[in-house]
Formats: structure tokens, sequence, C-alpha cells
């Protein structure tokens, strides 16, 4: 019916096949009553008894299959959902609901939206009777615009089938109560408008969606300002701590010129060590510029929360900071009631490809199976350790054993308790 008919939506199919489906078991019911009727008087009792039997069996089968159907159905309505219009952003959703809407004006305008059936005389006139329709014409359709707009309101994917519903059924009253004065509400305005239902859903799906990944650059934003602040206290650091070292070798060395044989080798020691200091904040600071220049340098981190999640869930995430058990710290901070046990702290300078390998691996073991950035996977250990000894080039220590000290503390002390 235009750019965005899409053939009947799939609850609808359903609703149809439900009924027939029941019709047919009506039928049958009926039949199997007249049988029965026939035993009582004994005709052909042999016979009758053979097609009872095939009646009664054809009745189950028809009813095993309404009840497939209608939970088919039950699942809909519990909000699984697919995608009908599949725009990228929700710019285009908004664009399409323009054009929607511009296009239910048009059949207003037209005289399309609702349609006189037979015309009618008042007082005699046709002029009247005209009159009066086109009156009781504007009447139900904006009594059918206020139905849709009242189930506009807070329209989710979870619940838009359903307002579909209550939308073709307020049509079907309305079209009821308008039809002793031959007036309608025709069928292609009732298809854009359960259009605008479905679509305005998608909208709001999509426009939860690029929240969503909003919220998350905004953090990937943060974490970068929280690894800057790292990189430069520790810069702060270790330029306090090279200026002392560089001064005490200084100081060594003006004692060195000027020491006596008893105080020579004892000077060089204390030199040596102050060398060597020195030389391991060369190196820290090398570490820090080598990070602080590479963006695909991190960690890659396994863990667990056996009381937020129970067994065997793990979250896989990434973090390019210095001291990546702060960022796992801050994940078990208010958001869960545990604090998250490590399994695994992996450094990598791929570690965002990395990451994405672990994701693809355990892809089937996702706990949230639609949102492809939740980083939960419910997978065996084993599972884990096996992919993680294909990477021999780097060093990985795993912990299998959650040790989960606060929850498992907790259940003590609930046995202690009621025990």
């Amino acid at each position: 019916m235009g750019l965005f008919n899409f053939g009947k939506p799939k609850d609808e199919i359903l609703q149809e096949k439900i009924h027939k489906l029941q019709n047919t078991i009506d039928k049958k019911r009926d039949e199997l009553e007249e049988i029965k009727r026939q035993i009582k008087i004994g005709k052909d009792t042999i016979s009758i008894d053979a097609n009872f039997n095939k009646k009664q069996q054809e009745l189950e089968e028809l009813e095993k299959e309404i009840s497939v159907a209608n939970d088919t159905l039950d699942m809909q309505e519990y909000g699984f959902f697919e995608r009908q219009y599949k725009f990228s952003d929700s710019i285009k959703y908004k664009d399409a609901l323009d054009t929607l809407r511009m296009k239910q004006k048009t059949l207003v305008k037209s005289g399309e939206a609702a349609e006189i059936i037979t015309p009618m005389t008042l007082d005699g006139s046709a002029a009247k009777g005209k009159t009066m329709q086109n009156q009781l014409r504007k009447a139900a359709i904006r009594g059918f615009n206020g139905e849709a707009d009242a189930l506009l309101v807070k329209v989710t994917v979870v619940n838009a089938d359903k307002k579909v519903q209550a939308l073709r059924k307020a049509f079907d009253q309305l079209n009821k109560m308008y039809e002793k004065n031959l007036i309608r509400l025709t069928h292609d305005y009732l298809d854009l408008k359960v259009e605008e239902l479905r679509l305005a859903a998608e909208y709001e799906l999509q426009k939860q969606e690029e929240k969503e990944i909003l919220r998350e650059q905004r953090a990937k934003e943060r974490e970068d300002k929280k690894l800057q602040a790292e990189i430069a206290a520790k810069r702060k650091q270790l330029n306090k701590d090279k200026k002392h070292f560089i001064q005490m070798i200084e100081n060594v060395e003006k004692l060195l010129s000027t020491a006596n044989d008893d105080e020579i080798e004892k000077l060089k020691l204390q030199l040596s060590e102050y060398q060597n200091k020195l030389s391991e904040l060369d190196e820290l600071e090398e570490d820090i510029d080598y990070r602080e220049g590479h963006a695909t340098a991190g960690y890659v981190y396994i863990i667990s929360n056996i009381g937020a999640f129970g067994e065997d869930v793990y979250k896989i995430g990434v973090t390019r900071r210095l001291e990546p058990l702060d960022r796992i710290r801050e994940l078990g901070s208010a958001s869960v009631p545990f604090t998250f046990d490590v399994h695994a702290l992996i450094f990598s300078e791929e570690a965002f490809a990395l990451e994405t390998e672990l994701h693809n691996k355990f892809d089937k073991y996702k706990v949230n199976k639609l949102n492809n950035r939740k980083e939960y996977f419910k997978v065996p250990f084993a599972e884990i350790k096996k992919v993680l000894d294909e990477h021999k080039e780097l060093t990985i220590e795993l912990t299998e054993q959650a040790e989960a000290f606060e929850y498992r503390q907790g259940i003590l002390m609930e046995t202690k308790t009621n025990g």
C-alpha cells in the first residue's frame, strides 16, 4: 500500500490461523456430537465407533496445532520482536514518520480516510444529507485519530502488537457505530495508522540504542581522561624521583673526588645503587611513553561476580588504564552488590583486537543475545582456557576458582544465623 507496506504483521496472520483452526474444531465437535447421537439410537454401531475414534483423533491434532499457534502468539506478546524497517539511525525513522503522517493528511483531505457508503437525505434534501454525512465523516476521523494518538503514547517494541490490536478494535467499533449513518473509516487509513504505531515503536528503540552508544562513548572518554591523568601523575612522580637520584649521584661523585681509601668502596656501591634506580626509572618512562603513544595497547580482563550473576558467567572487557585493577574495582562499586573476581589480566599490544576475538569465539555463550555491546558470557571456564592457550605469544596467568569472599561470607553468616 505504498512506501511502508510490508504485508500483514505476523501476529495478525497468527490470529487468522487460530480463528480458522477454532472454526474447524467447532465443526469437528458438532460431527462428534452427531456420531454420539447416532450411537445412542443404535445405528451401525461398529462403523460409527471407528468413525468416532477417527474424528476424535482429528480433533486432538487440531487442538495441538492451535496450542502451538497460541504459544507463538504469546511469545510475540511478551516482546519477541523483529525489525520491519531497519533504518540505520533515528533521523531516518523521524523522516519516515513525517512522510507517513503527510500521507495520512493527504487521505483526509482527499476524502479517502473515511467514506460515504450511500448518500442520505435529510428532511428530503440531498444537500442537507451530504452536509450531515460529511460532518459525521470528520467526527469519525477525529475519534479514530484520538484513539491512535492515545495508543502512540509510550509505545514500545514490547507493547506494539497489543496496541495494534487495540487500534483495529477501535476501528471496528467506530465503523459499527457510524454504519447506521452509512459512514465508514477506510482500511487504507487504518493501514497507515498501524504502520505509524509500528514505526514509532522502532523509532523509540533506535533512540534508546543511540543513547546507549552515546553513554558508551562518554564512558570511553572518561576512561581516556583517567588514563591521561594516570600518565600525568606518573610522569610527575617520575620526574621528581629522577631529579632526586640525579642529585644523589652528583653528591656521591663529589664525595668520591675527596674520599679516602676506606670510604671509596662504600661510595661506589651507593653510586651503583643510585644509577640502577635511575635506569629503572628510565625504563618506566619508556613504558609510559609507549602506552601513551599506542592507542591499541592495554589489558584484556576476564572477571566474574558469582553473587550478582551466578556461576560460569564472565565479563570480558578491555582497559587502557596503567593500573587495570583500578578499573575493575570501579566496575564493582555501586552497580553490583559484590566486588568482581579477576580470572585473567592479559596485556596485549592489540588489546581491542584480542577482546573482539574473544567475544566472537564465545558468541554463542552471550547472556544478552540481542545487544552485542554487552560483555557477559555464560561459558565453562575450560572453554576460556582452551581459547587463551592458543595465544602462545602472550603471557597469561589464569585463576579458575573465584574467591567471591563477600558473597561466600554472607552465605556462611546467614547459615549461622538461621542454624
